[in-house]
């Protein structure tokens, strides 16, 4: 792809200073006219490639542009691969652009990280549902889909895609949404039968809020003991200064929740690994709930 072709000139003569254009045709396996047309691309992009002629002559870089990999870090170089192995199960970059800029920062080992998104049970549904969303977002498409709200209800959006966000675990859509004309983050596991249609719009002309995290409405303080059985769990889900360790093996966590529906279902979830000691409002409801679970049981 060009794309990676560019990306490679730009490290390749930050690597080496200045190569001539057969050098960079032999070596990336294409046409010395090709490279040419490529280092055109690249100056048409405002990055400083310049070529001269002679002995000793040849394509190269402006002195002193941005990404020299002279003045980047050990650390910073960590973080730059980081970010392209973060974009592999995207389609933002590839294990070959990867492989490349191991290589030109010496680091021989690539492959201390693993990034899939996808859930382990979904997973091929995930990736093709993610792939159109990013092809519609890049391609400035509409799209159409049935989106559940939390009452179970399912309504019919359609609505110009502006930004893919990850956030607390999950991937989101950024969109305008054409239904309630006006801004939505859709999350995507939700967004079922998505559809990109052939409508187009003009990203410009839409400006999207920062999306933040809510805080908890009515937040309540919880005071539970979880079995040992639940560690891992609560360890994932909760502050370590929430958590105290008791001689027995079970743990005591102290946090503030919210007190909405979400919360009665996230016990319960736990079953028989968990007891709320406070507040009694939320014992009592739990109860009930469980009672009425038991009645969907008894026949």
């Amino acid at each position: 792809m060009q794309i990676e072709r560019l990306f490679e000139i730009v490290y390749i003569l930050l690597d080496r200073g200045t190569v001539t254009a057969q050098e960079l045709a032999d070596k990336l396996h294409v046409s010395k006219r090709t490279v040419l047309r490529d280092i055109e691309t690249l100056t048409l992009a405002k990055v400083p490639v310049y070529t001269t002629r002679g002995k000793g002559g040849g394509v190269s870089l402006l002195d002193g542009y941005i990404l020299d990999k002279a003045v980047l870090s050990d650390e910073e170089r960590e973080q730059i691969l980081l970010g392209i192995k973060t974009l592999l199960p995207t389609g933002g970059a590839s294990g070959k652009t990867l492989s490349k800029l191991g290589s030109l920062f010496s680091v021989k080992n690539t492959d201390w990280i693993e990034v899939d998104f996808s859930r382990w049970s979904n997973h091929t549904h995930d990736r093709e549902k993610f792939d159109t969303l990013k092809n519609a977002v890049m391609q400035r498409k509409a799209l159409a889909f049935s989106y559940p709200n939390s009452a179970g209800e399912i309504s019919e959006r359609k609505a110009y895609p502006l930004k893919l966000v990850f956030q607390g675990q999950a991937w989101y859509v950024q969109a305008f949404c054409l239904l309630k004309r006006d801004y939505r983050t859709f999350k995507i596991n939700r967004m079922l039968d998505v559809r990109v249609l052939p409508e187009t719009f003009d990203a410009a002309a839409y400006a999207p809020p920062p999306v933040v995290p809510q805080p908890p409405q009515g937040g309540i303080h919880i005071r539970a003991i979880f079995t040992a059985a639940a560690a891992c769990r609560i360890y994932d889900e909760f502050n370590p200064e929430d958590i105290t360790k008791n001689g027995d093996g079970t743990f005591t966590v102290d946090a503030a929740m919210p007190l909405d529906e979400w919360v009665y279902g996230y016990f319960l979830s736990y079953g028989d690994n968990v007891r709320i000691l406070e507040p009694t409002a939320l014992r009592e409801a739990l109860r009930k709930k469980i009672g009425a679970m038991s009645k969907n049981y008894s026949e």
